[in-house]
């Protein structure tokens, strides 16, 4: 009798300690559980405000820029993974090219002829290797530094770019770039004295069309950055909007060429129209001249004047453009804008 009754003590002390254990237990997870939702928003990602135009870069290449900036459907050389990748298809060979952004010709401050631009006077602008199937690229999109928003903003972003073609049908070729973004973000408060420093890692799809039409009419059009993201390992993630282009080519001799293109840039809020041409003075020697305007040509303060050259020998070929705009500061400063183009078939 004494052992049943001892048994059923011992076995009613170890249900209360099983029901103190589980109700301990369960008190435990949560309290943990409701700390984590308290002290989570502590620690939780805030949001960094960058100025709209700061993932840009510049326009690449002389020959491009020298017409006009109207290139989606001409995308002949070795800077085609920038203006349209599905162009490669129409390389012959495999080459090398490098685009400096050479100097600046203006009476304006470096404060104002910076202003919108996110290299803010960087010279190497480009370099790549391409042959008719893919290409790589380096290009430097931002090298930024300027008080935003009451904060002191500096950042370094580079892209490195794999691209692709394909010969989708007999008129057209389709391409894609795979971009990775490295990036480095510096922000100093200027109210309440702070300073964090931020690395960025991102990735962007771009996507090419290339469409012969006739021996001698193209259609083009590419879309950056569908989609470009970047997450920083202090801040919330900045989306890179979307940058698109379209584009006509028509060569309705040998020694002429015209280009038009539209282009939407989403970060600013802008379109512009582009016209080009190219004609060939002498075997392997070539002048070009183009436009670049807002509004589809009719305000004279909001366009660009283009023009250069270029000269082919064996195995190099050298460009060169200028490009000459007003800046909307408050004098309307001119401005003269020079880049040079170096590429080598191997």
């Amino acid at each position: 009798m004494k052992k049943v009754l001892s048994g059923l003590i011992c076995h009613s002390e170890r249900q209360r300690r099983i029901s103190f254990l589980r109700c301990f237990t369960s008190f435990s997870m949560t309290v943990a559980m409701a700390t984590v939702i308290c002290v989570s928003p502590c620690f939780a990602k805030q949001k960094i405000s960058l100025p709209d135009f700061i993932f840009d870069g510049k326009p690449v290449d002389a020959k491009a820029i020298s017409m006009g900036e109207s290139f989606s459907a001409v995308c002949d050389n070795a800077s085609v993974s920038y203006w349209n990748p599905a162009g490669l298809k129409q390389l012959e060979g495999k080459y090398f090219t490098t685009c400096i952004n050479t100097s600046h010709k203006t009476d304006a401050s470096d404060d104002e002829l910076f202003a919108g631009d996110s290299l803010q006077g960087k010279k190497l602008i480009f370099i790549g290797f391409a042959n008719s199937k893919s290409a790589f690229s380096f290009r430097p999109i931002s090298d930024y530094s300027s008080v935003f928003e009451v904060k002191k903003i500096e950042l370094r972003a580079n892209k490195y770019t794999f691209s692709s073609a394909s010969q989708y049908t007999n008129k057209m070729q389709l391409g894609i770039n795979i971009n990775y973004i490295s990036a480095h973000l510096g922000v100093t408060d200027l109210i309440n004295p702070t300073a964090n420093i931020s690395d960025g890692n991102g990735i962007a799809v771009d996507f090419g069309l290339l469409y012969t039409a006739y021996k001698f009419v193209k259609l083009g059009f590419s879309i950056e950055n569908s989609p470009g993201y970047i997450w920083w390992t202090d801040y919330k993630r900045n989306i890179i909007k979307s940058h698109i282009r379209a584009g006509l080519s028509v060569k309705p001799a040998d020694w002429l060429l015209m280009s038009f293109d539209y282009e939407n840039i989403a970060s600013i809020k802008k379109e512009f129209y582009h016209g080009g041409l190219q004609q060939t003075l002498a075997k392997h020697v070539f002048f070009r001249q183009g436009i670049i305007s807002e509004k589809f040509f009719n305000n004279s303060d909001k366009k660009s004047l283009t023009f250069g050259g270029g000269y082919e020998l064996k195995k190099w070929i050298i460009d060169f453009a200028a490009k000459l705009y007003q800046l909307e500061n408050t004098g309307k400063s001119k401005v003269t804008d020079y880049t040079f183009s170096l590429s080598m078939s191997f």
